[in-house]
Order: structure tokens, then C-alpha cells, then sequence
């Protein structure tokens, strides 16, 4: 009788190596262990929004980011903060202008540098361009990195997407015609859908800036993107930006009734922090201040922790706490108390303040693990009450408002 055949074996290790190189044959990615970056918004809450850390995050910066929101709701503004912080981690800095309303001088006073080894700045509308232009450049930067090149550190902005216009709008237009292009959303589409995949592989960021307008068929109007869903569909985290008069007593007979606006940004999509909405100021005079927004973590219930929080010190066998209520603010580590409009500064939120609120403000944004949501199911399952955090008491309206 013949004797049966011994199988090879054949190992995980044996296949992964098989699967690396064929990814690096055919340019496929294959994701690896190791922390994301980001890049600093210089507004702490807004970093938060986007990322969950106050301290080390902001928008990432392999992955696409989109601003939405009507006009004058501080898109182009955020973006600029962006840019500027970017090259200070020494990225070089691709800027496309699709509503030739950027110059030069202008970033130069928004702190970007503007020079040839720091910024190149593009001005075109035309989505077919801005796709050829974007794809021969990406694919001429992974043939460099494929032939063992080390490229430069990137970042893409385009603003914005809505002022992006097709081939066949300017035909018709030349033509007389008067008819909505259908065309427009299916290529800005599959601009997107082009390059996404390459701008994973070289890890560049895209951060855009998009229009909104209100769409009426739904019961409620709700505001959307321009330009149809292919960059919804790519984006990693998007935004809706909308505003509010910022008033602050300095307005005079020739203010349109505001020093400012007050920004409220809303997290329509977010693969990496719990969708939420913050609110953050911008100030005509003073641009922003960074501090806004994290006075709604520091609560009674943190002052332990963080030693800042509206009401009357408290004093009891030599503990300092806290009364809650009021209208002014007790600051543990100046041992003072102030009024609100003198909370916003780096001597109340000094270095210590901002890392004991980081733990804080980076688990009410984060999403819960895989063991809490086990152990959440299993209290139901058991009929036990369920323990609220701090936060779950409080409504995000008044949280918020």
C-alpha cells in the first residue's frame, strides 16, 4: 500500500511575507503599527472636536478633513491656522485657490510662510485640471518614493470644493446655454475617488473647505455640501461650520453690530472623536482665543482635579473646594476669584490646568472601547443600574450653549 503524501505546512509568517511583496510590487498599503499625527488647529476645543486630545491633536494629517459652511463662518480662517502650524512641523505646504481669493501677502499675515521652499500656491476652478494636475503629481511622488527617494512632508489644501467648476459648464456657457450641469458632482467625484488612494499610500493630508446650502426637500431643511457626495464619501472628518454675532462691549458706530463671530462647529462625520459641536470665537481685532470652550469641562465635580470652576471657595480642615453657583469663576492655583470675561487667559489655563483637563476632555470625546461596551451589556443583561459619568448628567444644549 502506498504511503500517503505529508502535507507542507505552510505559516502565517510564510503568507505575510507573500502579502508584502505583492503589496510592494502593486503600490497596495499595508497599515502598520504606530500613533497618528496631527496638526495643531491653535484652538483647543477644536482640536478636541477633531481628534479628542486638546494637547497633541487637530486634524490629521494622512487622512482627508473637510470645513463646511455658508460664507464668512471662519472656513478659510481655520485652514490658515492650519497651514501656518504645519510648516511648523516642516511640511511643505500645496495650496489650491479655486476662488482665486488668496494671495501671498494675505498668508503672510495669517504667520505662512510663502516662499518657494516653504509654499506653492495654485489658483484654478476647473475640476478637470485640478484632477490630471493632482494625479501626475501624486503618481510622480510614488515612483520617487518606490525608487527608494525620501520625499518631502506634504500637506494639500484645497479651497474650496463648491467654487470647483467642469468642462461643460464653460462649454455651455460659450454655447449660450442655460442648463444645470449634471456632469459637475459625478467629476468632482471622481477627483476624489482618483486620488484618495494615493494620498493614503504617500500619507498627505488633504484639508478642504466646502459650501453649504439648505436642502428643502427633506421634512426640516438641513444644510449639505456642494458639489455632490464624492467627497463626503472620501473625507474622514467633516465639519459644518455656522455663526453667530460675536459681541464684546468694544463695538462702535461702525461695526456692523459685532466685533466678531461666534463659531459653531458641528462634527458631521468623524472616524476618529464622537460627533459633537463646539463653539469657538473669532475676533475681528484679536483673532482667537485658544482657551474658549474649556471652561465647560471645568466643573465642580473636576475641581479636585483641575482647580478651576464657577462658584465660592470653600475652605474645610485645610481642603480647598468649591461652592457651586454664581457668576464669577475661583482660580485654585492664583487663589482668586474673576468674572467670565477674564477666564480666557494663559494665566488661569496655564500648563498644568491644560494637562489635567486632557484625561478629562479626551475621554468625554472618545469613543468607548470594546471592553466598556462588553461590560455596559452586561449590566443590562444583568438588570444593574447603570453608573453615569459626570458629563452624562448634563444636557449637551446647556453644555454647549
Amino acid at each position: 500500500m502506498a504511503k500517503s503524501k505529508k502535507a507542507k505546512s505552510f505559516s502565517i509568517s510564510q503568507m505575510s511575507q507573500m502579502i508584502d511583496k505583492i503589496s510592494d510590487e502593486t503600490k497596495i498599503i499595508i497599515e502598520t503599527e504606530g500613533e497618528m499625527g496631527y496638526i495643531n488647529t491653535d484652538i483647543y476645543i477644536m482640536n478636541a472636536l477633531l481628534s479628542k486630545s486638546i494637547l497633541t491633536g487637530g486634524v490629521a494629517d494622512d487622512r482627508i478633513t473637510i470645513f463646511a459652511g455658508p460664507p464668512n463662518t471662519g472656513k478659510s480662517y481655520l485652514i490658515y491656522n492650519i497651514a501656518r502650524n504645519a510648516q511648523k512641523q516642516g511640511k511643505f505646504v500645496i495650496f489650491i485657490d479655486t476662488e482665486h481669493s488668496v494671495s501671498r501677502h494675505a498668508l503672510q499675515g495669517f504667520g505662512i510662510k510663502t516662499d518657494e521652499e516653504h509654499l506653492k500656491l495654485i489658483s484654478s476652478n476647473k475640476v478637470e485640471d485640478l484632477k490630471i494636475f493632482l494625479t501626475k503629481f501624486l503618481d510622480g511622488m510614488k515612483t520617487a518614493k518606490d525608487d527608494g527617494a525620501e520625499i518631502p512632508d506634504i500637506v494639500i489644501f484645497l479651497d474650496s470644493i463648491g467654487q470647483l467648476a467642469s468642462e461643460k459648464e464653460k462649454a455651455d456657457a460659450l454655447e449660450g446655454k442655460n442648463k444645470q450641469d449634471m456632469t459637475r458632482a459625478k467629476s468632482i467625484k471622481q477627483l476624489f475617488r482618483v486620488i484618495n488612494s494615493d494620498l493614503g499610500y504617500l500619507g498627505i493630508p488633504m484639508i478642504c473647505t466646502n459650501h453649504t446650502y439648505e436642502d428643502t426637500t427633506a421634512f426640516f431643511p438641513v444644510p449639505v455640501m456642494a458639489g455632490g457626495k464624492g467627497a463626503e464619501y472620501s473625507a474622514s472628518t467633516i465639519v459644518f461650520l455656522s455663526i453667530a454675532k460675536l459681541k464684546t462691549g468694544r463695538e462702535d458706530e461702525l461695526d456692523l453690530n459685532s466685533t466678531g463671530v461666534l463659531v459653531t462647529a458641528q462634527s458631521k462625520k468623524n472616524r476618529i472623536a464622537k460627533p459633537k459641536k463646539v463653539k469657538f470665537e473669532i475676533d475681528h481685532e484679536y483673532g482667537t482665543n485658544k482657551f474658549r470652550g474649556l471652561e465647560f469641562f471645568c466643573t465642580p465635580e473636576n475641581f479636585d482635579k483641575v482647580g478651576v470652576a464657577k462658584g465660592k471657595k470653600e475652605e474645610k480642615d485645610g481642603v480647598i473646594g468649591i461652592n457651586p453657583g454664581g457668576t464669577r469663576w475661583y482660580i485654585k492655583h492664583l487663589d482668586k476669584s474673576v468674572f467670565e470675561k477674564n477666564l480666557w487667559t494663559p494665566e488661569v489655563f496655564t500648563q498644568e490646568v491644560l494637562e489635567a483637563l486632557e484625561p478629562i476632555i479626551y475621554k468625554y470625546f472618545d469613543y468607548s472601547s470594546f471592553e466598556e461596551q462588553q461590560t455596559f451589556t452586561e449590566k443590562m443583561d444583568n438588570n444593574e443600574d447603570i453608573v453615569d459619568s459626570d458629563f452624562d448628567e448634563l444636557d449637551e444644549e446647556d453644555l454647549f450653549s
